[in-house]
């Protein structure tokens, strides 16, 4: 590359870009790019990557830093270094600093030891999202940097992190934050007691509180942790961000009494939160934490469908951050720390005219229930049912469509519906599992780099009792079998059994937590071949001959 090439595009008075072009690039040409970057802010030592949607053959970063400044490091990915190594020096430095007093800013020369540091990678695979991931930027192979102190000589040591102690303070203090919720605004008073009017307990108290939030406040952005408007404005437009919204709703519990405390977290597309280390950038979110009867609580209102004390899956992202000056706790919010449970049973029987009528309910997981609530806030129960007629692989008849606790949120949601059909043909090919069969491997990459992130740990169940049809005989059924996963980490049975008039059947899917290394995937993938395999055989009927 020549210098004719390269060319500066200003931006504004403080910034400019370079670009460049290579005009004799060819498929199969290997790009080789190498700078130097120097920037007189000390507090953003830039971080690097070594891993995108492209190969990389080879990928180098070097810092030299001076012993004034304390810099934690932050690695992250599953690319081994090729190089890292450091070495030491000695530099002089003139140092003009400003960020010590908000009046003047202070000037250092002195000669310092240095730290110069090199890192590199080679033959660095591209990285692709797959299924089941949070944000591919958690997994990205890279390095970076948070100052910690400062140390000029002859002067006092300066913690530039602050700790979550401090953090918490500092955030309640703040009038885009807590501020509000720490004031004694007498405003509020008639407010909530004619929110929580008739109520009989505390918890009930709580979940009118939280009712009236969810039910009467929009939320116009789900990735917010300071308030757009201050909490009166909030209440009396009915709309805020997700901010806006469960800090009044936390104001609104102090304000009865209740110990109450907002608490942040990052949702699982804005990437993992550093359990030890109090950076805000890292954090997106903001939910409810309050305690009744010595008991915890965790609540959202700005989820419309969520019930008191359930959180959105985004929301199982690694840990969060209680805020309290006192006590900023951890609350773990692992995706493996739920499970979904979910159990259909079918029971089918001749009727007098020879054909089979059953029956189908399925108990949903909470999470199911959510999906389904918001499905059904958007379209209407007998599109939904028209969808479920046609997982059948045959004619079937539906009628006596329920689906109970809809606009109960606390509760699981259960689908329940009759059916009916008339076997005629010869040969019968029946799929035992009906709509309930995973019909494909939700793993379909050859090899995955980065951990699976499934959003729960699953336990499904399904149970078939079946009479055998009249003038029919089994000709072929499924075999039993029964598969672990890594021992303990999951299970598949598939257990069959027949008399002289019914088939029964029962199908159990179990995994023990929602997170997996790379190193399991192949055998996670293969688990769910033999899932698919499974519930893809037929119980086959033939007509006896008269």
């Amino acid at each position: 590359m020549d210098k004719a090439s390269i060319f500066k595009d200003r931006l504004n008075k403080n910034y400019e870009v370079r670009k460049f072009t290579l005009p004799n690039l060819k498929e199969g040409s290997i790009i080789e790019i190498k700078y130097s970057f120097n920037s007189p802010y000390p507090y953003d030592l830039r971080s690097w990557d070594f891993q995108g949607e492209y190969p990389v053959l080879w990928s180098e970063y070097q810092v030299t830093i001076p012993s004034v400044y304390d810099f934690v490091t932050l690695s992250q990915g599953y690319t081994p270094y090729k190089i890292d190594e450091a070495s030491t020096g000695f530099q002089m430095y003139n140092i003009t600093d400003g960020s010590l007093s908000s009046t003047r800013s202070e000037n250092y020369s002195f000669n310092s030891p240095t730290v110069t540091h090199t890192w590199a990678m080679e033959n660095v695979p591209a990285l692709k999202k797959e299924s089941f991931t949070t944000t591919i930027d958690n997994h990205v192979s890279k390095i970076a940097f948070q100052l910690s102190k400062i140390k000029y000589p002859n002067s006092p040591e300066k913690n530039v992190m602050s700790n979550w102690n401090q953090v918490s303070e500092e955030l309640l203090k703040d009038e885009d934050f807590g501020a509000s919720i720490t004031k004694n605004a007498s405003w509020w008073n008639d407010e909530v007691n004619k929110i929580t009017a008739g109520a009989a307990t505390p918890l009930e108290s709580a979940r009118k509180i939280f009712e009236y939030v969810r039910d009467n406040i929009s939320c116009t952005n789900y990735s917010a942790k300071y308030l757009s408007n201050p909490l009166k404005k909030v209440y009396q437009s009915k709309n805020g961000n997700v901010a806006d919204v469960n800090l009044l709703l936390t104001t609104l519990l102090k304000n009865k009494g209740f110990e109450a405390y907002p608490v942040l977290l990052s949702t699982r597309d804005h990437g993992k939160a550093l359990e030890m280390y109090p950076i805000l950038e890292k954090l997106n979110y903001v939910i409810t934490k309050v305690i009744i009867n010595d008991k915890s609580y965790l609540l959202d209102a700005s989820q419309s469908k969520l019930g008191f004390g359930h959180l959105d899956l985004d929301c199982y992202n690694g840990y969060a951050r209680v805020i309290d000056k006192d006590l900023p706790e951890l609350i773990n919010l692992s995706a493996d720390s739920i499970r979904e449970n979910k159990l259909t049973t079918v029971f089918i029987t001749n009727d007098e005219k020879g054909g089979l009528t059953g029956t189908v309910t399925s108990n949903l997981g909470s999470y199911e229930s959510n999906k389904l609530r918001q499905k059904l806030a958007k379209t209407s129960t007998q599109d939904y049912f028209k969808e479920v007629r046609k997982q059948y692989s045959f004619d079937v008849a539906m009628s006596n469509e329920v689906i109970d606790s809809l606009a109960v949120y606390e509760e699981p949601v259960a689908v329940k519906y009759d059916i009916k059909f008339q076997p005629e043909e010869e040969m019968i090919y029946l799929n035992p599992i009906f709509g309930e069969a995973y019909k494909e491997n939700p793993f379909k990459a050859a090899e995955r780099l980065y951990p699976v992130e499934m959003p729960y740990a699953v336990s499904e169940n399904f149970t078939l009792r079946m009479e055998i049809p009249k003038g029919y005989k089994i000709e072929e059924l499924p075999k039993s079998s029964k598969v672990k996963f890594n021992e303990d980490e999951g299970i598949f049975e598939y257990l069959v059994a027949k008399d002289d008039t019914s088939i029964q059947l029962r199908s159990t899917l179990k995994l023990n937590k929602a997170t997996f290394f790379p190193e399991d995937y192949q055998s996670l993938r293969d688990f769910f071949t033999y899932v698919v395999k499974k519930h893809s055989e037929q119980i086959v009927l033939k007509k006896i001959k008269s």
